[in-house]
């Protein structure tokens, strides 16, 4: 059911995520912080010729301005020269390098330069390991996803409070290289250690749990996300996860107030709604929810939405107002089931005419559920006009259900009409049922004895009137 749905975590997001950060690696020296050794620089020289140090400053103030150009042309003449550089001013160069390619979206050539500042080792340690997560970054954005991957798990080893950035990066490499169970622990530390984890991180994490079928792990993630960032996909998302570990009032509570905040107006929401409702026997607000948004204009007006209303209404008694919409439905259903529940409907409020009109048309376009029953149920309507002839003709169709309950009341039926008809005509052979389905010790059967077939899934059966 929730196989693969990683909301709202594709590629271009992950990649346009990696780009941000790595036209912003400048301050994340701070971020990465190295450990207490300060043998790291020991032995190293941090030192710059003065012509060199004014044309890194002129670079440096070309990069602050994105001139990024203008950095690149000052820096490729002193490219030219790092033969004659001492190792710690190569490295300078390059990273700077790096910097003015990265500010111009061309990661591919930021990386070279960014590597080759690190062959040295030259730099003071902070810079490498700040460095290496921007390498690690830029792998991202270049999609090389296990270069990412493993040079995120180096720098993790080598910062002593790794940020919450770096956690969800790497889930999100483990993720694009599609292994799952690598992905989840980085992507529960993230929000773990994160003061206001940001909405893509729980996104990922929900969309692990789905993806390993750990959906009751999904709930929490999933709820923070509401609060943080009330999605109308969030909302009738948890709705969902609720239903699907059985907690059927959670998941209506959800749709309430998803609903109530006007979050809902999908043709597939608002009807998932309404069966909400009816499965809580909550019928009357199934059909204001449904009634609603057809007004709206919100849903798909098809058979199966009057259907839906229909059922809501006669679920909650208002039978006036489930004619229109079974009529509707019955008008563009390909079967005649809906034509039958309404003939029923009408037979209920002894509207005869109107009954035997709406179940010839349910024979007539056939697909039935269960014919018998109708058969049986146009023979009422037609007895209690006095159409005796079709009356029978409909009992004997009755008698030939594979529903012995439905044979054994066309039967009875058949008996009252010949009664009734022999009357009035002085007898009739015609309408004699044979002797051995005659049962003329037991009553005419009450109409309300005809119970409808499986054509009514979640619907009350509606009386018949008694002859």
């Amino acid at each position: 059911m929730f196989s693969g749905q990683i909301s709202g975590i594709h590629r271009a997001v992950l990649i346009l995520l990696a780009v941000v950060l790595a036209i912003s690696f400048v301050g994340s020296a701070e971020a990465a912080r190295k450990k207490k050794d300060k043998d790291k620089d020991a032995g190293k020289s941090f030192t710059v010729s003065e012509q060199m140090h004014k044309k890194l400053t002129a670079a440096h103030e070309a990069l602050e301005a994105d001139n990024y150009e203008e950095a690149a042309d000052v820096l490729r003449d002193l490219e030219k020269r790092a033969s004659r550089l001492n190792p710690y001013e190569r490295a300078l160069i390059y990273q700077m390098l790096g910097m003015s390619q990265a500010g111009q979206e061309k990661y591919k050539e930021a990386l070279v330069y960014f590597e080759k500042c690190l062959v040295d080792e030259a730099l003071p340690y902070g810079a490498i390991v700040s460095t290496r997560f921007t390498i690690a970054q830029l792998y991202m954005a270049t999609e090389e996803f296990g270069k990412a991957a493993s040079t995120l798990e180096k720098w993790l080893k080598e910062v002593e409070t790794p940020n919450a950035n770096a956690y969800y990066l790497l889930a999100a490499a483990y993720y694009q290289l599609e292994e799952v169970d690598k992905a989840i622990g980085p992507a529960e530390t993230a929000i773990k250690i994160a003061k206001n984890p940001k909405p893509a991180w729980l996104q990922l994490l929900v969309g692990l749990y789905y993806e390993t079928k750990q959906f009751p792990k999904a709930v929490e993630p999933l709820e923070t996300l509401i609060m943080i960032d009330p999605k109308k996909s969030y909302w009738t998302q948890l709705s969902s996860l609720y239903a699907h570990l059985e907690q059927e009032e959670k998941s209506l509570a959800v749709m309430q107030l998803a609903y109530a905040q006007d979050f809902l107006t999908k043709n597939n929401d608002l009807r998932a709604l309404a069966q909400l409702y009816l499965y809580h026997s909550l019928p009357y607000r199934a059909g204001l929810v449904l009634e609603k948004a057809h007004e709206d204009g919100f849903v798909k007006e098809d058979a199966t939405f009057w259907e839906m209303l229909a059922n809501s209404w006669l679920l909650a008694r208002e039978f006036d107002r489930a004619l229109e919409p079974l009529q509707t439905g019955a008008e563009l259903s390909d079967k005649g089931n809906l034509y039958a529940r309404l003939g029923q409907l009408y037979l209920e409020r002894e509207q005869w005419a109107e009954a035997s009109e709406a179940l010839v048309k349910a024979i007539e376009k056939g697909g039935l559920t269960d014919e018998g029953t109708t058969h049986l149920l146009l023979a009422i309507t037609y007895y209690h006009q006095k159409k005796f002839t079709s009356s029978t003709r409909h009992l004997r169709s009755a008698r030939l259900s594979d529903n012995e309950t439905i044979r054994n009341s066309a039967n009875q039926w058949m008996l009252l009409v010949e009664r009734e008809a022999g009357g009035e005509a002085g007898g009739s052979s015609e309408l004699a049922p044979p002797a051995d389905e005659a049962q003329l010790d037991e009553p005419a059967p009450a109409a309300d004895d005809v119970q409808l077939g499986e054509s009514e899934p979640q619907t009350e059966q509606v009386s018949q009137a008694s002859p």
